[in-house]
């Protein structure tokens, strides 16, 4: 049984032999239906046989629609304009009496033109507008708004406007006050606007830099002057579009969406201006689910903790957030350029109970004000540090599903991305001394290099306190779901965290302490040399080495290796492999003092630094070797003339014999010496007027050179140990 109602519509199909246009139902009366056309202007309904309208709609030859009532009719009252009420009010007034209570087929009788025509005499207007104003009512819907305007048809929305008069639109130029025909618009033509749009092209996608070098570049192309030779000379004035022209209707060709996309580029676009669908919580289970990481050059320059002296350049900030709770569940601090040895740390912190991480920097927490020590299932980061062979070989040790995301969309991690700006807020890094961004330098401005004071581990320590203030005071109402909101849970990080473990939502994995030291930790060979295990110059033990005797055995058999596992934050942090698991190592005494409580990069510069030499001090070894090269070749230059004036020995076999003979000799000649040095002493003491032997003045003499020789070599060395 068809639905067919008063106000229903019907189209007609293909092959319908009653209807040529959709119709209104206006009225049922016995096996006839009034109808009338649904159109803003109808004619006057008429009347059709009930049972050929519904043998057409059984048939398909009409439909049956619902009603599409047009959008100029939805609106109220504060959506429409003051002369649209007005108009609608009147029109209302007009036909009021007749339609209210009444319906259509109480008016549409044998009398209805006697009824109108009195109704128009006594309404003071012509006939016509009662029948305009009547049909306009019953086919758009019965209601008041049947008779507002249709403002959206009007002023022919996408059409060009007719020019065959001639007429350039627009206020025609002036200047000094008179009318300047030749340099005004000119009338576009159809060449015109294609010239147009191919200049404002280069604007809309950004190979022109603003308008007027487009209209330059299409003055230059389309409209100069074709002399006879071929070459272009002059543009033809009067003859090409203006530029208020060329911005008017370029804009027609190009929307200003089109623009943000091609002048910015889609990079920027996707990343900035494109439409957010959905959250990163969307498909999360839970606290764990899916963690992201990402790091950042800090806006702070550092000093070193032994010499506040050594400025050491601005560290890398790694941080690691859960999605589903905006925690931050992991942070590393170092020096190292962004590199898979940060990341593994962060990842390292984000796995691990933080009471003493915090406490190595004299922060004093209880577990459950930082409680993230879990393995995600999932670990979203850029092409960068987790795209190698060592991220590949911690997802298998670990079971981490590793999602690296496409260059250039960092709006694909977009939480991540937004915490660097909230730990900078929490930090206020800018107004901190050294900091990067605490004032706009001008020339002449003291550099804010100079003012760094922070080292390393006070900034470690600043972010610390920052994402703890993060985690507890965030607030993301947000990401609460019906069951938090039930729950009474606050809407900061921390709280979510806290009720998603209580409530299980996801089953968060558990792995040993060896089986993340072998996935995340850094490991290097080892020598092992007579003072213990080498590592960067500094020595450990343990005691699996000392019992199994790993440096003599090394030092006096075949040298031994071994690998080693360390920690970048702290140099003590060391372990190797053995029987018992993990085997932590302890400094040797002789460099506790020196690195002990050090960061591993801390005593790579320290020791790097220590061994440079100052220009100063290569200046002196230098100067101080060429100096005894010199006196060197003095002495031996000495010596070979004092052979010489003895002239060659009879033989080889006479100047090799009686060696011990004259070795007798030659120390008696030095125990003379001696006694004569004595007795000179002595002469020193109590002074007495002698004649000396010319030969013991010569001894003398020759002494004293020598004691000068050895002096000059034992300065040297002194120097070259120094």
């Amino acid at each position: 049984m068809l639905n067919l109602r008063v106000n229903g519509i019907i189209s007609p199909g293909e092959y319908s032999s009653l209807l040529k246009k959709p119709v209104r139902i206006l009225g049922i009366k016995d096996d006839y239906i009034l109808v009338i056309e649904l159109c803003t202007n109808p004619t006057k309904p008429w009347q059709i046989e009930k049972s050929l309208l519904v043998e057409e709609i059984d048939s398909g030859a009409a439909v049956l629609n619902q009603e599409m009532v047009p959008m100029h009719l939805l609106r109220t009252d504060d959506q429409i304009s003051e002369n649209e009420r007005h108009s609608r009010d009147r029109n209302w007034d007009l036909i009021r009496d007749l339609v209210e209570n009444q319906a259509a087929l109480d008016i549409l009788t044998t009398n209805f033109g006697a009824l109108v025509s009195t109704h128009a005499i006594k309404m003071g207007v012509d006939r016509k507008q009662i029948y305009r104003l009547l049909y306009r009512y019953w086919s758009m819907g019965q209601t008041r708004n049947a008779l507002l305007w249709n403002t959206s048809a009007c002023g022919g929305r996408g059409k060009g406007k007719s020019r065959a008069s001639g007429i350039i639109p627009g206020r025609p130029p002036k200047y000094l006050g008179a009318v300047v025909s030749e340099d005004g618009a000119i009338m576009l033509e159809k060449r015109h606007l294609t010239h147009i749009r191919l200049a404002y092209g280069r604007v809309a996608s950004g190979k022109c830099g603003t308008l007027g070098d487009a209209h330059t570049w299409m003055l230059n192309r389309f409209y100069r002057e074709v002399l006879t030779d071929g070459t272009k000379g002059d543009v033809v004035r009067g003859s090409y579009p203006s530029i208020h022209q060329l911005r008017h209707h370029g804009k027609l060709f190009f929307d200003d969406l089109y623009k943000l996309k091609r002048r910015g580029g889609a990079i920027r676009y996707n990343k900035d201006h494109r439409a957010l669908v959905g959250s990163a919580s969307m498909g999360l289970f839970g606290a764990g689910h899916r963690y992201e990481i990402d790091s950042t050059i800090a806006d702070v320059y550092l000093v070193h903790r032994i010499n506040r002296l050594w400025l050491i350049g601005r560290p890398v900030l790694y941080v690691i957030v859960d999605t589903f709770t905006r925690m931050i569940v992991g942070i590393h601090v170092g020096l190292e350029g962004p590199s898979w040895n940060g990341a593994r740390h962060a990842i390292y912190n984000a796995c691990t109970p933080k009471v003493d991480f915090c406490k190595r920097y004299g922060i004093d927490i209880d577990e459950v004000d930082w409680p993230c020590a879990h393995l995600p299932i999932e670990l979203v980061a850029d092409r960068a540090e987790l795209l190698s062979e060592a991220g590949e070989a911690m997802t298998k040790v670990l079971g981490i599903a590793v999602k690296i995301l496409p260059p250039f969309r960092p709006d694909w991690k977009s939480i991540i991305e937004s915490r660097f700006r909230l730990i900078n807020e929490k930090l206020d890094l800018k107004f901190v001394p050294g900091g990067v961004d605490a004032r706009k330098m001008e020339r002449g401005d003291r550099d804010y290099q100079l003012d760094a004071i922070l080292d390393i581990d006070e900034f470690t320590e600043m972010v610390i306190v920052g994402v703890l203030a993060h985690n507890k005071t965030l607030r993301v109402p947000h990401i609460l779901s019906r069951e938090m909101i039930a729950s009474g849970v606050e809407p900061t990080p921390i709280e979510i965290w806290k009720w998603s473990m209580a409530n299980s939502l996801l089953d968060s994995k558990v792995v040993s302490p060896a089986e993340l030291k072998i996935a995340l930790l850094p490991s290097q060979e080892c020598r092992i040399s007579r003072g213990g295990i080498n590592f960067q110059g500094v020595q450990y033990t343990c005691q699996t080495a000392v019992r199994e005797e790993w440096s003599e055995r090394s030092h006096n058999l075949k040298t031994k290796y071994v690998r080693l596992y360390y920690d970048p934050n702290s140099i003590e942090n060391c372990w190797i492999k053995s029987e018992a698991g993990f085997e932590s190592l302890t400094i040797v005494p002789q460099h506790r003092q020196k690195y002990g409580g050090l960061r591993m990069e801390e005593v790579f510069d320290m020791i790097k630094i220590l061994n440079q030499v100052s220009p100063d001090a290569r200046y002196e070894v230098d100067n101080t070797a060429a100096l005894l090269r010199g006196r060197q070749e003095e002495i031996l230059d000495r010596a070979k003339t004092k052979r010489e004036v003895q002239g060659n020995p009879k033989s080889n076999a006479d100047f090799k014999r009686d060696k011990r003979s004259k070795r007798a000799t030659e120390a008696q000649n030095e125990r003379d010496q001696h006694t004569a040095d004595l007795n000179q002493l002595r002469i020193v003491d109590n002074p007495v007027v002698t004649e000396e032997n010319p030969k013991t003045v010569a001894r003398k003499h020759s002494s004293a050179r020598s004691a000068d020789f050895l002096k000059l070599v034992v300065n040297v060395s002194n120097e070259t140990n120094r």
